[in-house]
């Protein structure tokens, strides 16, 4: 039964609630919600059972909407129950991460790979810098990397904070064919990550070799 349902069976009348009972049933609402209790508001109140001071308390949450009913003995402020209902509950907000290390396994195309390679990408970045390496294993011979600037960073999965595009700036470019030498260029890059691996990247910037595709497999 809805709050609205159960506050229509048992109105609010005017006897108040005592303090000693509202608050016994804001802190335990809020220990069942796991939200701090300025979040826990009353909306209502039931009829007092004249044998044993127990009231009904029709409980909010004001910051997601979700409801509950408190059973609690007015007379000595003890919580009997604690029923929680439903509510527009909203989901979590999940956030990417602003650091961390990422692999991917898969075939790059394009720059010193030509038409495509087995490769592996190699992803780090610390809040607004990036650092992407595509490489042959062992990684000593073909590979290229880009270095550069977060542009945006933004989930692509609400339950996975590990499921996430970036999009960046390139700031600077090196190549397995000029022996690793950084040049500073301009250009983009985008990053798909999905559940912690990299599954694909577009990079190209102002320099010769520089345009790259890598497509990571499902699984490794």
């Amino acid at each position: 039964m809805t709050v609205a349902a159960l506050m229509l069976a048992y109105p609010a009348i005017a006897q108040p609630v005592p303090a000693k009972a509202r608050n016994a049933c804001i802190q335990r609402t809020a220990e069942e919600m796991v939200v701090a209790t300025r979040d826990i508001t009353v909306i209502g109140a039931g009829p007092i059972d004249p044998e044993n001071g127990v009231r009904n308390l029709f409980m909010r949450n004001t910051r997601t909407g979700q409801t509950a009913t408190c059973r609690v003995n007015t007379i000595d402020g003890f919580v009997l129950s604690v029923t929680l209902g439903g509510g527009n509950v909203p989901p979590p907000v999940v956030s990417p991460p602003s650091q961390g290390n990422f692999q991917g396994r898969g075939n790059a195309s394009g720059g010193v790979f030509g038409r495509g390679r087995r490769a592996d990408a190699s992803l780090s970045f610390n809040r607004n810098r990036f650092n992407l390496r595509v490489f042959v294993p062992p990684g000593t011979r073909t590979q290229v990397q880009y270095l550069g600037t977060i542009r945006r960073i933004r989930n692509t999965n609400p339950s996975n904070p590990n499921t996430f595009v970036i999009e960046g700036r390139i700031d600077s470019f090196a190549s397995s064919a000029n022996n690793l030498r950084v040049i500073n260029t301009r250009g983009n890059c985008r990053i798909d990550v999905f559940d912690a691996r990299i599954t694909s990247t577009s990079c190209s910037a102002n320099a010769p070799g520089s345009a790259t595709q890598f497509r990571g497999m499902s699984q490794f």
